[in-house]
């Protein structure tokens, strides 16, 4: 809010200030923290002439304190308080703070006893809004300015705990008041709020911004008639208020300013034209932005509604991110003294009507996120005051000749994500030589013809082409090298297959995107010194080949790296990781041997791509420091080793680890546990060993007890193996990707049934392990399962019927094991018709097996069906040894007997043999026996 109030202070030799009062401000100094040393000339015996001191040139009095703080960054004073020294300022009128740093403390209470204030300004300066304002604050009757916005806000259940008895009639005292600004502190429950504001005989401008305010406060009988009449500056936004607008703001014949957005107001007692033709037409500024229900034909009819206004004031009208779901009028074209026009996402549709080339004066249009098609007109020909024009998002088609040909004064072009066709030649930007954003990307029918030795009068900052796939042919274009003040460069996606631009050189870049092109050969190895500034390199998709040049390692600054897709070869060099990266991509690359370890620092990064690589090693120790991780991948490598048991207790915040493809062994860390934001857990495809963690419970991401987003989103494409294909997730798919995967390991022991916990689970493999047991009974509980693996393993007992509740399930798999019983045929189970779910379980029977069960209407247990089995196989085996036994006796005997049958020569041997044996036999015996008779007489 501009306020425009006179305070002379002198700055002549002649007059100094008083000592007392230099003492005190020397304290007051001294309870700063000044790291820009914006107080440095705070010395000497002169107080008046000091930075931000005013003094009375007659008395040498203080009378001013202006230590505002405009740009809110690192020049701000920092203090645990307002120093208590001010009071020795007996004749201080002017105090400005705003924009510095109190460390969230108390607006202190002696501020009320410097009565001779008429100008206090302490917004933006971090007091916490938990404590009540000093209601002694009352006394300061000479008040014409209280500025009070705060830029830290509690949520609304945090206020109504600690603020339950807000009282706000000190204010009422404030009689001299003109401009009001107060905001964060919650006032939901303050009844009289308008009564107490109304009655201030001089109050022009009212800001109540982000107080909770509710329709209840604000209604006609809470104001009087001398309010409504005089009140000229309404903020209203960031409140609680809906339903219809209420008539109460056309009662306000002297307002020119009115901000009600971010509420959720829903339409207009009346319409937006009866809001700004009302009250004589005198409206400046409408701002129902972001009120996302608001909709309808809020516009009306301009002929209804203008009858009897002589004069179109309006100059500011925002209706950004509404609902208005209508074309635009033509009677908007009236207001010549139009500077700002938004009506970005708001449901517009239609052409863009011809008569807003009549706003002479507009600066700024937008027009972006909507529906409309058609031409761009050419009437914006001669909007010639136009700075900035944003129609991105939408459905145009044409140019309209000479649209903007004209606009001398434009610096913002934002035509992409839009149908264009056509030809942009030299002659559209030949008089834009103020032009500093360029925007003409995703016009994949648009194209620019420049010739080759063009110069622009313009210098450009920020230029974004990606997927202007016909702009540039294969090349890069000529007149990009003369733009040296670029800061961003987007040309992804463009089909340029040249080399990497070694010629380009810009100092001031920080954002270079040059992906998804046929980009070939390495990198500069000047990259370093040609780019110093660069923060975001994006690089992915290409055909850039060789290893990564040294000199990236001097782009300290670096804070997203994508290089995935490439050829990159060799080893990655530990100076690259820096504190400052929060996303690297490496991943489908040629990298090999280990990732550094000993080297670099990676302590914030949030996202990290390895996979489809060959490193190889331990799992890198540079990551157990990144305690900001949210996804870490490295699947499809050669790492190996056990995980180590620090992933679970430092990345607190990790969502997604896919490990999947690598040669880790070892058991699964029941620290693993601790990650309670994960969501998404892939460690399939290694050589784990040992039980499933018991624990699973604590992930409460994939309980349902947490809902889990990025901290923020890119265009990344994620591989995920699910219903035994592998898919791409974009980053915004992945967040409801919640699954689990441990297949192809060697898992033991049974399946834990905390796993059916997990109430989110969309994908749960656990196939390819040696798991026994049982399938947990409760497995229906995950209502939101779509794919279930249990195959090849050695499971046992019944398939549990809760599976069929599961009315999301479309892949089951539970082939190859042990299982036994009737398959369960009822509710969702009915639609799996395919043996290849139950094939290779000797066990089971039913549909869909050919297999069919005993009784079709009585049921076995399914053990006492194992036995009984196993008795009709032993009958069976016992029967065949008793036929073989007879089988060999018949053979052996029939084959003596026979041959002594058929040959007499072999019988009269056979004969001779046994009675000459016999004899032997006899002998041997009696001489055995006369022997032994001899030793019993000898005895």
């Amino acid at each position: 809010m501009m306020v425009l109030l006179h305070f002379s202070f002198s700055r002549v030799s002649a007059i100094t200030c008083i000592q007392k009062e230099r003492e005190a401000l020397l304290q007051f100094k001294n309870s700063f923290d000044d790291p820009s040393y914006r107080l440095v000339s705070w010395r000497g015996t002169n107080c008046c002439n000091w930075y931000g001191v005013g003094c009375n040139q007659t008395t040498g009095h203080v009378t001013m304190i202006d230590l505002r703080n405009n740009r809110f960054d690192y020049s701000a004073l920092c203090s645990n308080s307002i120093h208590s020294s001010l009071l020795e300022l007996k004749h201080l009128n002017y105090l400005d703070l705003s924009g510095n740093y109190f460390n969230y403390t108390q607006i202190p209470h002696f501020l009320g006893s410097m009565v001779e204030l008429t100008y206090l300004n302490l917004s933006y300066a971090f007091f916490d809004t938990k404590y009540l304002l000093p209601p002694n604050l009352g006394n300061l009757t000479k008040l014409v300015v209280l500025d009070l916005l705060n830029s830290y806000l509690h949520s609304t259940s945090t206020h109504e705990w600690k603020q339950p008895n807000c009282n706000v009639e000190w204010i009422s005292h404030l009689s001299s008041l003109q401009f009001f600004s107060y905001s964060s502190w919650y006032l939901s429950k303050v009844s009289n709020l308008m009564q107490v504001l109304s009655s201030l005989p001089f109050l022009s401008s009212l800001t109540l911004r982000g107080c909770g305010l509710q329709n209840n406060q604000f209604s006609l009988s809470s104001m009087n008639s001398s309010f409504l009449s005089r009140i000229q500056y309404l903020d209203l936004s960031v409140n609680n208020f809906d339903g219809p607008i209420p008539k109460a703001f056309h009662n306000m014949t002297s307002l020119k300013f009115l901000d009600l957005s971010e509420n959720q107001f829903t339409f207009i007692e009346g319409e937006v034209s009866s809001f700004i033709f009302g009250n004589n037409c005198i409206l400046k500024t409408l701002d129902l932005s972001f009120n996302s229900d608001f909709g309808g034909d809020v516009f009306g009819s301009y002929e209804n509604e203008s009858m009897g206004c002589s004069r179109y004031d309006l100059q500011v009208l925002k209706l950004k991110g509404t609902s208005l779901k209508t074309k635009i009028p033509d009677w908007l074209g009236k207001f010549k003294n139009l500077r700002s026009l938004s009506l970005s996402r708001s449901y517009i549709y239609g052409s863009i009507p011809a008569s807003l080339g009549n706003l002479s004066q507009l600066e700024d249009l937008d027009l972006s996120d909507n529906a409309l098609t058609g031409a761009i007109p050419t009437s914006f020909g001669r909007l010639l005051n136009l700075r900035i024009l944003s129609l991105e998002w939408n459905r145009l088609e044409e140019l309209g000749e000479e649209c903007f040909i004209q606009l001398e004064n434009l610096e913002v072009l934002d035509i992409s994500h839009n149908l264009l066709k056509g030809v942009l030649a030299e002659v559209h930007f030949a008089n834009l030589s103020r032009l500093n954003t360029l925007s003409i990307g995703d016009n994949e029918h648009l194209s620019l013809d420049m010739k080759s030795n063009w110069i622009p009068t313009f210098q450009l900052k920020y230029f974004y082409a990606s997927s202007c796939t016909g702009c540039f042919g294969t090349e890069f274009p000529p007149w990009l090298r003369t733009q040296t003040a670029l800061v961003t460069l987007g040309l992804s996606n463009t089909s340029i297959s040249s080399d990497f631009p070694i010629w380009l050189r810009a100092r001031s870049l920080t954002a270079l995107d040059l992906s998804h092109n046929q980009i070939v050969g390495p990198i500069p190895t000047s990259i370093g010194d040609q780019m110093p500034n660069l923060k975001y390199l994006y690089l992915n998709g290409n055909l850039i080949n060789d290893s990564l040049p040294l000199s990236l390692c001097k782009l300290k600054n670096l804070t997203e790296v994508d290089l995935s897709s490439n050829e990159f070869s060799g080893m990655v060099q530990g100076c690259l990781l820096t504190s400052n990266l929060t996303i690297l991509d490496l991943s489908s690359n040629n990298f090999f041997g280990t990732f550094p370890y000993s080297h670099g620092n990676l302590s914030g990064i949030r996202m990290l791509f390895l996979g489809n690589n060959s490193f190889e090693g331990y799992m890198p120790r540079i990551l157990k420091n990144s305690k900001d991780m949210e996804i870490l991948d490295l699947e499809r490598n050669k790492f190996s080793g056990n995980i180590p048991t620090w992933v679970g207790n430092n990345l607190e915040y990790l969502r997604c680890l896919i490990l999947r493809g690598n040669l880790f062994n070892g058991t699964i860390p029941s620290s693993l546990s601790n990650l309670t934001y994960l969501f998404n857990l892939d460690l399939a495809h290694n050589q784990l060993e040992g039980p499933i963690p018991q624990n699973l419970r604590n992930f409460d991401a994939m309980t349902g007890q947490a809902y889990v987003a990025f901290s923020s989103y890119r265009e990344k494409s994620i591989s995920q193996s699910i219903k035994s294909n592998d898919l791409y997730y974009s980053m915004e798919q992945l967040e409801v990707m919640v699954k689990i995967d441990l297949s192809q390991n060697y898992l033991v022991g049974s399946i834990p049934s905390e796993i059916t916990k997990l109430k989110e689970l969309i994908g749960l493999n656990l196939s390819h392990n040696n798991l026994t047991g049982t399938i947990p009974a409760e497995i229906g509980e995950i209502e939101s399962l779509e794919s279930l693996d249990l195959s090849f393993n050695q499971l046992s007992g019944p398939i549990p019927r809760s599976i069929s509740r599961l009315n999301s399930l479309g892949d089951l798999k539970l082939s190859h094991n042990n299982l036994s019983g009737e398959i369960p045929r009822e509710g969702h189970l009915s639609t799996f018709n395919e043996p290849s779910s139950f094939d290779d379980n000797p066990y089971l029977c039913g549909d869909p097996l050919p297999k069919k069960c005993r009784t079709e209407n009585s049921f076995e247990p399914p053990f006492r069906n194992i036995e009984n089995q196993d008795e009709e196989e032993n009958k069976w085996e016992k029967w065949l040894l008793y036929i073989m036994i007879i089988l060999g006796y018949a053979v052996g005997f029939w084959g003596v007997v026979g041959a002594l049958i058929l040959k007499r020569n072999w019988r009269y041997a056979y004969f001779n043999f046994v009675d000459e044996t016999k004899d032997k036999i006899h002998a041997t015996m009696q001489r055995s026996i006369e022997t032994l008779k001899g030793m019993c007489i000898h005895k």
